[in-house]
């Protein structure tokens, strides 16, 4: 490839304008989008930096596959946009929103901590809604670091760099997960892990044997908080700004201490809970309910985020997997549990085959779908109710289904165990 100059065009209305970040995976420049004369980021693969090319192409097709399915999926305000790929200068060529702003990190570094609660509060909600957003569509971020959240003119947060980003992994611990690149200036690459240790969860390290989930991000999230508030932070256990002599809102340090510990069972759940202990000012962990395998001597406590699946070789991992041979009727992601703003616990199906709800006696089932779902039986010709819901709130005691009520995974539902 060529690598493009000033003035030079892309796809035929993509004007360059400038370079503003080149990193070990990609050089990104800003343009103007000459059919509607908006400014847009250009990315595209960095041959000429260290890593091999077979791997810059993977990173690269890997954060195309990303960004298209969160634009599949609506998009995200608090997420880098996503506008399609084109090709050019002998490449590929992502077309990204440009977001006008400063790196979070360089925000702090170069000017002072933020020291205000209410603004590290409204900072960490934007941030929390958008890794609720990935984890809902069974997305980890897994590279979480001031670096790679920007903050606009009005200091709202945009997620940007996707490389590292992927379904909820099938492994344990040693995980890939090696260096992207920024969308934005200051775009580098430092080693094994973009994540610096302070930000890493301990089960991104090789050889750990916690699994991976929507928790890795959460403690990303606490330790970002912390930095916000004291400007560095320690790769330590459960940290929190008082600490550090800073003086904090005292449910912001709780909240904090809780999202950073070391043990993932000690952390919040997902961003969604994160969110809502800042949205409540309330740093208590979420009521746990049951599910009791019907016919089984098989429980398991879940919180609000957790979902039910299949294993399957590439796909999400589940809270609860069930083995890909005798279960293939199962979606990788079957269905959600979590409670909506009056604490009430709700199922949310996310499969292509549904998910059934009845009470204790099963006299009656109703039956949920994902929209997609929907969208699958309409292609097929067959008829979808237009009453037909994807979500309901649970009762104590209701039986979930999932696939049919006479598949066998059919579980008892007890609240405040």
């Amino acid at each position: 490839m060529s690598d493009p100059s000033a003035g030079d065009v892309l796809a035929g209305r993509y004007e360059l304008e400038s370079e503003i970040g080149r990193g070990g995976f990609g050089v990104v420049w800003r343009a103007r989008d000459t059919s509607t004369d908006s400014p847009v980021a250009l990315k595209y693969p960095n041959y000429e930096g260290s890593a091999p090319a077979e791997m810059v192409d993977k990173y690269f097709d890997r954060e195309r596959e990303v960004l298209s399915d969160i634009r599949a999926a609506g998009g995200h305000p608090h997420i880098m946009a996503y506008h399609g790929l084109e090709d050019g200068f002998g490449t590929s060529v992502l077309v990204v929103e440009l977001i006008e702003g400063d790196e979070l990190g360089a925000v702090v570094r170069n000017d002072d901590p933020i020291t205000d609660p209410d603004e590290v509060r409204e900072i960490g909600i934007g941030v929390c809604d958008a890794l609720s957003f990935l984890h809902d569509h069974d997305i980890i971020y897994r590279d979480l670091k001031p670096d790679n959240i920007m903050l606009d003119g009005s200091y709202e947060p945009k997620l940007i760099d996707f490389t590292t980003a992927k379904g909820f992994v099938d492994e344990v611990g040693g995980a890939e997960f090696t260096s992207g690149t920024h969308s934005h200036p200051g775009a580098s690459s430092e080693g094994d892990s973009t994540v610096p240790g302070e930000f890493k969860p301990p089960e991104l390290n090789r050889g750990s044997d916690q699994r991976q989930g929507p928790w890795s991000d959460v403690y990303s999230i606490g330790k970002i908080l912390c930095f916000l508030q004291v400007g560095w932070v320690p790769d330590d256990d459960g940290v929190a700004p008082i600490d550090f002599g800073v003086e904090s809102a005292d449910y912001l340090d709780e909240i904090v201490r809780t999202a950073t510990q070391h043990d993932q069972t000690d952390r919040y759940p997902n961003a969604s809970v994160l969110k809502r202990a800042l949205e409540t000012r309330d740093s208590t962990m979420p009521a746990q309910a049951s599910l009791t395998w019907l016919g089984r001597d098989t429980r398991w406590r879940i919180s609000p985020g957790d979902t039910i699946g299949r294993k399957t070789r590439d796909g999400p991992r589940p809270s609860i997997m069930f083995d890909d041979d005798t279960h293939r009727a199962l979606s990788a992601v079957h269905c959600r549990f979590d409670t909506d703003a009056d604490g009430n616990w709700t199922v949310i199906d996310t499969s292509l085959n549904g998910t059934y709800i009845s009470k204790h006696d099963e006299r009656s089932w109703d039956r949920l779908l994902s929209e997609t779902g929907q969208q699958r039986q309409r292609e097929k010709g067959e008829s979808v109710p237009s009453d037909l819901a994807a979500e309901r709130t649970l009762s104590d005691g209701d039986v979930v289904a999932l696939v049919s009520p006479s598949y066998p995974e059919r579980f008892y539902v007890q609240f405040n165990t």
